[in-house]
């Protein structure tokens, strides 16, 4: 039986009832950023750059949707694991047309659509021994038409800062069309101009990092025959990108890739991929180095003004002082 001093089994009615505030909470697309929308990630994490540039069809979205889907088979790529995205859905929607579950009769990738202009797809990436931080990494896809209005245009050119801004421009060179005599000559042509007026505008610095990436080595090497007359076919436009940028860049790397050989092709998914992330991953960011700015000499006769000149004449522009 209840007494008077049995708590009421009801809360009391007098007291205003709390109600959640009427708050909306924005969550994450997934979908690729923007260049305007990239600016967190860069601030809270030491990240690279990698802009992936080249004609329409050489393989640029194909080579981001290898990079997921080789994570995505459950075991590491490259030496790494995935550790997350924060544009998992951007990389769905590239890969879905190459999977049994588009219903497609052959693996083909989404293409980036001109008005899309230039997107950054995110990674998270941790080595396989779990020894090391988790690393970021953001790729930047320029559409085809993009790029072919940068390489006609000395206009278009300058606006394409983030050539500049990346820690790795990353060209991506149709191997399939330089080993073919009908389209080699336009193919080869096309990418020397590109580099030509990056020169030209001075896009690149003197520590540029450079990756020219033959790809689709795969049918490059059925055109050809044999691999080795695959290497001879493409040493020609190997030897013109090198004369022109060695000396004018810090590094220059070519190499074949094959994003997703034909599966009659004895070359395995992402070949040749792999030695590019590790390095794209692991060096630091060009940007992120410490610049040293000296302060301009202390022209005054107050000891106060040249304490720090007297203490640390290191910080200064010049030794001499007045």
């Amino acid at each position: 039986m209840a007494t008077s001093e049995t708590p009421p089994l009801t809360p009391s009615l007098s007291k205003p009832v709390q109600t959640a505030p009427n708050t909306h909470i924005e969550l994450p697309t997934g979908k690729p950023f923007r260049e305007t929308e990239v600016s967190a990630i860069l601030r809270a994490n030491v990240t690279p750059i990698v802009l992936l540039a080249g004609s329409a069809k050489c393989g640029k979205t194909t080579l981001l949707a290898s990079l997921h889907d080789n994570f995505q088979r459950g075991s590491s790529f490259a030496g790494y694991l995935s550790a997350g995205s924060k544009t998992l859905f951007g990389f769905e929607e590239r890969c879905f047309d190459s999977r049994l579950a588009s219903g497609g009769e052959n693996p083909t990738t989404q293409r980036t659509r001109p008005a899309d202009g230039l997107l950054f797809y995110h990674l998270k990436l941790r080595d396989e021994d779990l020894k090391s931080p988790i690393r970021h990494l953001l790729v930047g896809d320029m559409s085809g038409e993009l790029y072919a209005g940068a390489m006609d245009s000395g206009t278009e050119m300058r606006k394409q800062t983030i050539i500049t801004r990346a820690d790795h421009f990353v060209q991506l060179i149709d191997a399939g069309r330089l080993a073919s005599s009908e389209f080699r000559g336009l193919t080869r042509t096309n990418a020397l101009l590109l580099f030509r007026r990056c020169l030209e505008e001075q896009m690149f610095e003197s520590d540029a990092k450079v990756d020219v990436l033959l790809t689709k080595w795969d049918v490059a090497i059925a055109r050809c025959g044999t691999e080795e007359k695959a290497i001879g076919v493409l040493k020609e436009t190997e030897d013109e990108i090198t004369k022109l940028l060695t000396s004018r860049v810090g590094r220059l790397r070519i190499a074949p890739v094959a994003s997703r050989p034909h599966f009659k092709s004895r070359l395995s998914p992402a070949y040749g991929l792999g030695a590019f992330l590790r390095s794209w991953v692991e060096e630091p960011p060009r940007k992120s180095a410490p610049r040293i700015t000296k302060f301009p000499e202390v022209d005054s006769d107050r000891i106060f003004d040249r304490f720090a000149f007297g203490e640390f004449p290191e910080m200064f522009e010049s030794g001499r002082n007045v």
